[in-house]
C-alpha cells in the first residue's frame, strides 16, 4: 500500500485503530489528504484520554481528518473516473466521501478455515484461531501453532518469542512458555511514535495500588534536549508507581525514540528495577533516555 502509483490525492482509511492511524500519519507526511473513519465514538479508546487528545491533535495538525462514530455501510466506484465513492452514517446522518483510494485497516482474521484442521484434530475457537496451550501445542500433541493464528498478541516479536517456546519443548528444557511473557511493549509507529507496557492509569488505580503518576510533556522536559534537537516536541511521558514498593506498573511514551525508551522500561518492569534506580541513573547525552531523569523526579 505504501507503494501505490500514482499517491492517491484523497485517501480514506476505515477503521481508527492502532494500524489505521499509522497509515494515517505515513499518508499525510506523504502529501495525500487523509480521513479516517473510526466506527467507535471515543478515539484510542485503550489509551489515556490526554495521551488519546495530543495524539488526535498530531493528527490534525498534519491535516488528517477524523470521524468519529462512522459506521460505513459501503465503497462504490466512482462512475467514469478513478477513484471510490464511500458511503456512511454519522449519527442520524447520512453521508458520502470520495476518495482516489481506500484503505480497510478494521482488524485481522485468521485464514483457518479450509485448511482441514479437524482431520488434524486441530480445535479453533469461534473466532478461527487455533487453539493452543502455554507452551503453544495445539490440541493434537505433536503439532503446534505459532504467530497470529494462535491468537496472541499480533506482533512481530511475539512470533519469535513462538519460536522460542517451541524451540524450548522441542530441544531445550521444555520450561519456557507463554506466561514468562511479562512487561511486553509495543509501540504505534506515529511521528513520533506512540509505545507503551504494562497498564494505563485507569488500570493502574483500578489495581487497588496506592498509584503515583509521573506525566510531563516532551516539550517542557530540560533534561531531554533528543527532541529539541530533531525538531520534534509533540508528545508526553507518563509513569505509573506503586508507591509502596517503588516499582514501575506502566508506562506510555509519546514522543521522538519512544520505540526504543519503551524497551529499556519494559526491562526494568520484568527485573524489578526501581523507578528510584531509573530516576538516578547515569544515561548517554544528548538522548531520549535523559528524559527518565526528570520525568520520574516530578
Amino acid at each position: 500500500m505504501q507503494h501505490i502509483e500514482p499517491l492517491p490525492e484523497r485517501l480514506v482509511i476505515v477503521g481508527g485503530g492502532y494500524v489505521g492511524l499509522e497509515f494515517a500519519g505515513m499518508f499525510s507526511k506523504f502529501g495525500s489528504q487523509v480521513t479516517v473513519l473510526d466506527h467507535g465514538e471515543v478515539f484510542l479508546k485503550h489509551e489515556d484520554r490526554d495521551v488519546a487528545d495530543a495524539v488526535k491533535s498530531l493528527l490534525e495538525e498534519s491535516g488528517v481528518e477524523i470521524i468519529l462514530g462512522a459506521d460505513v455501510s459501503g465503497v462504490s466506484d466512482q462512475e467514469d473516473k478513478n477513484g471510490a465513492v464511500v458511503e456512511m452514517t454519522v449519527g442520524d446522518m447520512a453521508r458520502q466521501i470520495v476518495a482516489d483510494a481506500v484503505l480497510v485497516a478494521v482488524g485481522r482474521s485468521p485464514r483457518t478455515e479450509g485448511l482441514g484442521l479437524d482431520a488434524a484434530d486441530v480445535k479453533v475457537d469461534e473466532r478461527g484461531y487455533v487453539v493452543v496451550d502455554e507452551r503453544l501445542r495445539t490440541s493434537a500433541e505433536h503439532i503446534f501453532a505459532v504467530g497470529d493464528v494462535n491468537g496472541g498478541p499480533q506482533f512481530t516479536y511475539i512470533s519469535l518469542d513462538d519460536n522460542r517456546i517451541v524451540m524450548d519443548q522441542l530441544n531445550g528444557r521444555g520450561e519456557r512458555s507463554t506466561a514468562d511473557r511479562v512487561a511486553v511493549p509495543h509501540t504505534t509507529f506515529l511521528t513520533p511514535p506512540l509505545a507503551r507496557v504494562g497498564v494505563n492509569e485507569a488500570e493502574a488505580h483500578e489495581s487497588g495500588r496506592n498509584v503515583l503518576v509521573a506525566v510531563k510533556a516532551v516539550a517542557d522536559i530540560a533534561a531531554m534536549p533528543r527532541p529539541k534537537i530533531v525538531g520534534e516536541t509533540h508528545g508526553l511521558i507518563k509513569v505509573f508507581i506503586d508507591a509502596d514498593t517503588d516499582l514501575i506498573l506502566g508506562a506510555t511514551v509519546f514522543s521522538i525514540d519512544a520505540q526504543e525508551v519503551i524497551n529499556l522500561i519494559a526491562l526494568a518492569m520484568r527485573h524489578d528495577v526501581t523507578a528510584s534506580e531509573l530516576r538516578d541513573s547515569i544515561w548517554t547525552h544528548p538522548s531520549s533516555t535523559e528524559a527518565l531523569n526528570e520525568v520520574l523526579a516530578a
